[in-house]
């Protein structure tokens, strides 16, 4: 059957006529996917991405004691249990690393291991008879619910709790995530909401378990939080976008699983879709995506090669120590600070021997410093403008007050302060010169 068809409303293969198609399983998966994405940003900000991972682990021991109290797959009770006992989880974790000298992350493993053993402990001794599907836990069966719709209600539930939790106090969550200090000096119970944060954190993962499974779960926990935060450093937009991820990631994989076309599971071809939504926002995000990433350093490089180059020419045609003052007291723009004489020239073969630069990338710099206005190339011979003495100048100067700087504030070795200082100039403008130059004054002894 053609996919297409599906989505508009035909029944999928196998299914019998008159049960609910494509809408409720894209419906629930989208409630699951919105509602994990959205306590999942915050978790991606806090540094706690690995914690929905602990949790799924620790609520199993939950599980088993809310069967055994509701001597039924579809009490209630199991819902409790498992949602008190990922509270108990975070509150261990937390308990182990405020009180000892293990760290977050140690704690994490300790706390979580520890638990889903106690849970397996539990289903051996006591539920072993019974019919406790592991792989509807750890996989989920969203296809499931094209059976029993009705099951969507509790999910939308949850899902309407966390925007509503999020629009009355968002300014407090965000507070409290980005400045804890701040939050308590303000009245904001810091505390409070990171356990609310993992409560709520605990109710929807365990309510995304039949959905979706604990594995899948944690990947739409983390995936779209970390998708959205290559894109934006605003708070509100990172929600907005997460839940656009979970979206897309929910149609796009849900369609994929379409017999016709991978004939897979819905839950995996969902986090899967999630991945590779991921992986093109790596590539092309605008500030942290690895095409610009690489944007950036190729021009990096290519601004670091060219002002090398202009050192470079100036040093061998301005050998006298004069020129090699700081020009940042002369006036600038124009030809008056620069020695009366005509600069001389130097042959282009012997400065890209002082550079060890391939020729390729020679000529990129000479070309680059010829459109700057920098220089002048003609018969093999480079000559300087007087604007590119001037950058020369410039570059020197920030070379010896990096320089001073690491000898008088770090107490480098005079040995060891060329290499920094020679990567630290191309860094230095004319601001941050008179800055780092007053800061020297400043601390100078005497």
């Amino acid at each position: 059957m053609n996919p297409f068809l599906w989505i508009l409303g035909s029944p999928p293969d196998g299914y019998k006529p008159g049960l609910e198609t494509f809408w409720p399983i894209l419906v629930e998966g989208a409630l699951v996917s919105v509602a994990l994405a959205l306590i999942g940003c915050w978790l991606v900000v806090r540094g706690l991405s690995l914690l929905g991972d602990a949790l799924a682990h620790s609520v199993l021991p939950g599980i088993v004691i809310g069967f055994l109290i509701g001597k039924s797959l579809q009490s209630a009770w199991i819902l409790v249990g498992a949602t008190a006992m990922g509270m108990a989880a975070a509150v261990l974790v937390q308990a182990v690393r405020d009180n000892s000298r293990v760290k977050e992350d140690a704690s994490l493993g300790i706390v979580f291991t520890t638990l889903f053993a106690i849970g397996v402990v539990l289903i051996n001794l006591f539920a072993g008879q019974t019919d406790l599907d592991p792989g509807c836990v750890l996989y989920g069966q969203v296809e499931y619910f094209i059976r029993t719709p009705e099951k969507i209600i509790p999910m939308a539930c949850i899902l309407g709790g966390i925007l509503l939790l999020m629009v009355l106090f968002f300014r407090q969550l965000l507070i409290s995530t980005f400045d804890p200090l701040l939050a308590r000096s303000m009245g904001i119970p810091a505390t409070f909401i990171h356990y609310t944060i993992m409560a709520v954190l605990s109710l929807t993962t365990v309510a995304s378990f039949e959905a979706v499974g604990a594995i899948l779960a944690v990947a739409l926990l983390v995936t779209p939080g970390a998708t959205a935060r290559l894109w934006t450093d605003r708070m509100k937009r990172m929600l907005l976008l997460a839940a656009l991820h979970a979206l897309l990631a929910t149609t796009i994989g849900y369609w994929l699983s379409h017999p016709s076309i991978l004939n897979t599971s819905a839950s995996g071809a969902i986090s899967s879709a999630g991945f590779g939504l991921f992986l093109v926002s790596w590539l092309v995000a605008p500030k942290r995506g690895l095409l610009s990433q690489y944007r950036v350093r190729r021009r990096l490089r290519r601004t670091m090669a060219e002002e090398n180059l202009v050192k470079t020419v100036h040093e061998l045609t301005s050998p006298s120590p004069a020129t090699a003052a700081n020009p940042s007291s002369e006036p600038q723009g124009t030809e008056t600070s620069m020695p009366a004489q005509v600069p001389t020239s130097v042959a282009s073969a012997r400065v890209r021997e002082l550079l060890q630069m391939p020729s390729f990338d020679f000529e990129a710099a000479l070309r680059g410093v010829i459109s700057r206005g920098w220089a002048r190339a003609g018969k093999g011979q480079i000559t300087l403008t007087p604007a590119g003495h001037r950058r020369a100048q410039l570059l020197a100067s920030a070379h010896e007050l990096w320089e001073q700087y690491l000898r008088q504030e770090v107490g480098l070795a005079d040995d060891h302060l060329h290499d920094p200082a020679e990567w630290v100039e191309h860094f230095l403008d004319e601001s941050r010169i008179e800055e780092l130059k007053a800061s020297l004054i400043k601390q100078a002894p005497g």
